[in-house]
């Protein structure tokens, strides 16, 4: 090959990284059918391993799923729950975030998000994120706005009770 052929050849490969990291930054991602096939078989397996209480082989999974398609919220969602389990709360909640973002008005994120801040002591966080649970969850979907109810009633509980203990001090 002659230098010049040579040239032309890595100016090539450059220009399809840089056309690549282009497509990644604009939040493209690599998916076919055959492979958007492949990813709803890998969920299933996942899902599966979460229900059984398996939460370090479905980390695993739902690793590779968010790695395969970092835009599906169901898989971000998926990762998020893992994590939580695992006590990676900090992670959960990225996770978490990442999915409400592609989940429009969807609570269910959020309301796990709020969770994580709470086992993070972001208290105050946390009750703003049950107060939008509250705000967008749909009057059919009872059992979690109870449970946001539950949460946000015990947090101001909580904090109603320090507050009365520091007053005393």
């Amino acid at each position: 090959m002659s230098d010049t052929s040579m040239h032309s050849v890595d100016d090539e490969v450059a220009d399809l990284g840089q056309s690549v990291v282009k497509l990644l930054r604009s939040g493209a991602a690599f998916t076919s059918e055959s492979q958007a096939e492949e990813n709803e078989a890998i969920y299933a397996v996942g899902h599966g391993m979460y229900e059984q209480g398996r939460y370090v082989e479905a980390f695993k999974v739902f690793s590779l799923l968010v790695i395969r398609n970092h835009l599906e919220p169901r898989y971000l969602f998926a990762l998020g729950g893992a994590c939580q389990m695992l006590g990676k709360y900090t992670e959960a909640l990225q996770h978490y975030m990442a999915a409400a973002m592609g989940l429009d008005d969807d609570p269910l994120p959020i309301f796990h998000a709020a969770q994580c801040l709470i086992a993070t002591s972001h208290v105050d966080e946390a009750r703003e994120s049950l107060e939008l649970v509250l705000d967008i969850c749909p009057e059919h979907q009872t059992s979690l706005r109870n449970r946001a109810q539950m949460l946000l009633d015990e947090l101001q509980n909580t904090g109603a009770a320090e507050g009365a203990t520091h007053e005393h001090h």
